[in-house]
């Protein structure tokens, strides 16, 4: 009989043990969400969501408002940091959009999300791949966690009226097809 309760004294004592540990994970979660909640980091903007609003300072000193832009023209945001290849790779295709659309109205704005990266660098980045279209470089991620961009590159296309009609980390290569839809 002595023995019988020991086990189940250590039966309960194991039980205890773990509902403890249950509710250190949980509070731990609970934690770990809200301090993601209090960062911005809620989720990804996606496809028909309203474009967040924002100010930036480009690499040349100009200042970019959202809200001056929503209502007058669409705007092609591309997320991007100089130390990632992928974005390098995409460099010549979005030269390429931005030469053909700037003249239709098409706003571009090219963010460095500021992760593991400086303005210096930055503009370092934009003379040696001649890039042309505006760049901003985001410091301390503000406007990067607004869009909850996960990834570099990430592509967020906002129509005239504020909607976000895309949202990927490929170029598109079907803009011109749907460009009159953005115009609206």
């Amino acid at each position: 009989m002595k023995n019988q309760r020991s086990f189940i004294n250590k039966q309960s004592d194991s039980v205890r043990e773990r509902a403890g540990f249950a509710r250190a994970g949980f509070f731990s979660i609970l934690v770990l969400s809200l301090l993601l909640l209090q960062a911005g980091y809620v989720r990804a903007a996606a496809v028909e969501d309203r474009a967040p609003g924002f100010n930036l300072e480009t690499l040349d000193g100009t200042q970019v408002a959202y809200d001056d832009i929503r209502g007058n023209k669409p705007l092609f945001i591309v997320f991007w940091a100089t130390w990632c290849p992928v974005c390098k790779e995409e460099v010549p295709a979005l030269k390429s959009l931005y030469d053909q659309f700037k003249e239709r109205g098409l706003e571009f704005l090219a963010v460095n999300v500021g992760i593991n990266d400086s303005a210096k660098k930055a503009g370092r980045y934009v003379e040696k791949y001649g890039i042309t279209y505006p760049v901003a470089f985001d410091n301390g991620s503000a406007v990067t966690k607004k869009y909850g961009v996960m990834g570099t590159p990430t592509i967020v296309i906002v129509d005239k009226g504020g909607t976000i009609r895309y949202f990927s980390a490929a170029v598109p290569t079907d803009l011109d097809d749907h460009f009159d839809s953005l115009m609206q």
